[in-house]
């Protein structure tokens, strides 16, 4: 395939070149027909060429592709109110990104510098991606052996054990990151109770709360987060994939008073 002799080795391939898609299929150059069974690893969540994302994509088009936020933008301004009235109701505040990695890498600031504290837990089997934030919090030895030393004072403790989490918090513990349904590893529930006593603990120990809803949320678990289905809310929520239909996006959404921290110095 010539794109590889220019994109490398970086991603696993398979020797298939797909030329259009609609809904939950694919064709190729030869027009075989495929059902997608990877959308985008979870970016297609609406399908492929969905016709009100193709339609409001070149509506968009037409006006404006780019209006950065040091000015306003209605279309913006819409999007932000539906995001918010199906989010968490403490979670008011929205940083826009550009990925899920990103949406991590700004929650992993947001909480550090809140809290004025450097101390992260994340999980075993988590995956949370790959800049050097959200590496640092992603559990899989493959993607981190090679940019070692990452953020230091991460610990990682087995998803599930609340045991385990209590005994990792030291008083310079500022957050705690995880997957509601963890994906990356596997297919794995959080157990009854585990997500409300985390909640407890943070709220008891000043920690901020960070639920990755990127691959579980957006209606995907049957609740529009996976979070709800234990009645937990986090202090910040990271999203990213389905959230734009296939167009890269991200979004960190916050407590206000944990976004207002930002022009603290």
């Amino acid at each position: 395939m010539t794109e590889d002799q220019f994109m490398g080795s970086i991603y696993q391939r398979f020797p298939v070149t797909i030329e259009r898609g609609l809904g939950a299929h694919v064709w190729d150059i030869n027009g075989k027909e495929y059902i997608d069974c990877m959308g985008g690893y979870g970016v297609a969540l609406v399908g492929h060429c969905n016709p009100r994302v193709v339609k409001s994509l070149k509506a968009q088009l037409d006006k404006i592709i780019t209006v950065h936020s040091s000015l306003y933008n209605k279309t913006r301004e819409e999007f932000l109110e539906k995001l918010i009235n199906i989010s968490p109701p403490s979670l008011s505040q929205v940083y826009l990104n550009n990925s899920g990695t990103e949406a991590v890498e700004a929650a992993i600031k947001f909480a550090r510098k809140f809290t004025g504290k450097k101390g992260m837990i994340a999980m075993n089997g988590s995956y949370h991606g790959k800049s050097f934030g959200s590496l640092s919090v992603t559990f899989n030895p493959k993607y981190r052996k090679a940019f070692e030393p990452l953020l230091s004072n991460v610990s990682f403790t087995p998803f599930g054990d609340i045991e385990a989490l209590k005994s990792a918090i030291t008083p310079d513990t500022a957050l705690i990151i995880l997957e509601p349904i963890q994906g990356e590893s596997g297919i794995h529930v959080a157990p009854d109770g585990f997500l409300q006593e985390i909640r407890k603990i943070c709220n008891e120990r000043g920690i901020v709360l960070i639920f990755d809803e990127i691959q579980a949320g957006l209606g995907r678990t049957g609740k529009m987060w996976a979070s709800q289905h234990w009645d937990t809310a986090p202090d910040i929520m990271c999203l990213a994939k389905g959230i734009a239909g296939g167009v890269p996006m991200g979004a960190t959404l916050l407590r206000p008073d944990i976004l207002a921290c930002y022009w603290k110095r």
